[in-house]
């Protein structure tokens, strides 16, 4: 069976959620038990690790002695399996308020200041910046890479988190080598949302409300794990109906969404 972290997914294939009759509560330390098929691959999504087994004399096993590595959860909450056509995709969903750092993660940030070869990031307010290099971009060098200023928002993926360290970003996507949609989000605005929310659009790309604004017009959209949401339209005022309804529809009930939606782009005169 193989396993991978999450990596950006920006094809617009259909997510089929598995529903079981009660949702698992997982506690950090427990072993998450794997229902996908052997053959199936297996992609590791927030708050889920691989964690390496160990031999009867409490030794790390190499991967030549066992495979049998285990998923364990890194934080309380309620067990996810979403499946895709060629993955399903292990995450726990969490109704924290504060975002702490994890590899891996898509994150939206925005540029504090820079020393160095780095840039320090803000993922949240009131939290620690990290870090992102400035050769962390496609085809970066001395000559050739981004001059990025203070209030700059990017798209990243978290590549390295460690205690004690700063945590650091990158603007590569580990399987291709090139952008794969992260860097510099020019334009358009940011939002605040739950972070529970901001996992769930990110997770389900044909969720109701995305689904409502595609109807209402064009638009480019970037999620961050971390509660930030980046979108931007044509317009001033069409952004703004968007940004309305994305703040708005965290308190909507699923039947409310396609009138809601049209109500608040009434009231801009859109």
């Amino acid at each position: 069976m193989a396993i991978a972290t999450l990596k950006p997914q920006f094809e617009k294939e259909r997510i089929v959620r598995k529903m079981p009759a009660t949702q698992t509560l997982v506690l950090p330390g427990d072993e998450i038990q794997i229902t996908s098929d052997p053959t199936q691959e297996i992609t590791l999504g927030p708050n889920v690790k691989l964690a390496p087994s160990t031999s009867a004399n409490g030794n790390q096993c190499n991967e030549e002695e066992d495979d049998d590595d285990k998923l364990i959860p890194t934080t309380a909450g309620l067990l996810n399996i979403q499946q895709k056509k060629a993955t399903d995709i292990y995450f726990i969903e969490s109704n924290t308020k504060r975002y702490t750092p994890q590899v891996n993660d898509l994150v939206i940030g925005t540029i504090l200041g820079g020393f160095d070869v780095y840039y320090r990031v803000s993922l949240n307010n009131f939290s620690p910046p990290v870090l992102l290099n400035q050769f962390a971009f496609p085809n970066a060098t001395k000559k050739n890479r981004p001059h990025l200023k203070n209030g700059d928002v990017v798209f990243a993926r978290v590549s390295n988190c460690e205690r004690n360290v700063d945590a650091e970003l990158s603007c590569v996507d580990p399987i291709t080598g090139k952008d794969g949609g992260f860097g510099l989000l020019d334009g358009g605005i940011l939002v605040d949302v739950k972070l529970a929310y901001a996992r769930y659009l990110l997770f389900e790309p044909e969720a109701p409300v995305l689904q409502a604004l595609v109807k209402k017009c064009k638009f480019e959209t970037a999620i961050g794990v971390n509660g930030k949401i980046w979108i931007k339209t044509d317009d001033l005022k069409t952004t703004i109906a968007c940004v309305q309804v994305i703040q708005s529809s965290q308190n909507w009930e699923s039947k409310d969404i396609k009138k809601n939606v049209a109500q608040i782009f009434k009231k801009l005169g859109l």
